[in-house]
């Protein structure tokens, strides 16, 4: 909208959501699964003129030498982006216990979000 120039770049648009089964009391929307929200996220900003790298993850950040500047961005690809400014979100991820059926139960009850799902579970053995 203001005329500047916007990349972002992920290895996979939506990140942890994508793998996020139910999200509730997202701002707006009471609940909505992770898919269905990556989904808009990507289709809102594609209204936009927005470069959005698919698929490609950062190696490497080389600061400007001087200020003001271009920062370069090396992709685990070897391309190289320059930006005066650069936004690095390093995202999240669940935690594997590494114990037997916690593949096979993930989102039967084996969850990785303790005020969240903690709830799930009062008064319960657990």
């Amino acid at each position: 909208r203001k005329g500047i120039r916007t990349g972002l770049m992920g290895e996979r648009f939506g990140g942890q959501v994508l793998d996020t089964v139910d999200i509730e009391n997202y701002i707006s929307v009471p609940k909505t699964e992770g898919q269905k929200l990556a989904g808009a996220l990507k289709a809102h900003v594609s209204e936009y003129d927005v470069d959005v790298i698919d698929s490609q993850s950062a190696s490497r950040l080389i600061p400007a030498t001087v200020e003001g500047g271009l920062h370069q961005v090396e992709t685990a690809s070897g391309a190289v982006l320059k930006a005066r400014s650069v936004i690095i979100a390093t995202g999240a991820k669940w935690r594997n216990m590494n114990v037997p059926g916690e593949d096979q139960y993930r989102t039967k009850g084996v969850t990785y979000c303790p005020h969240c799902d903690g709830p799930l579970f009062k008064g319960k053995r657990v």
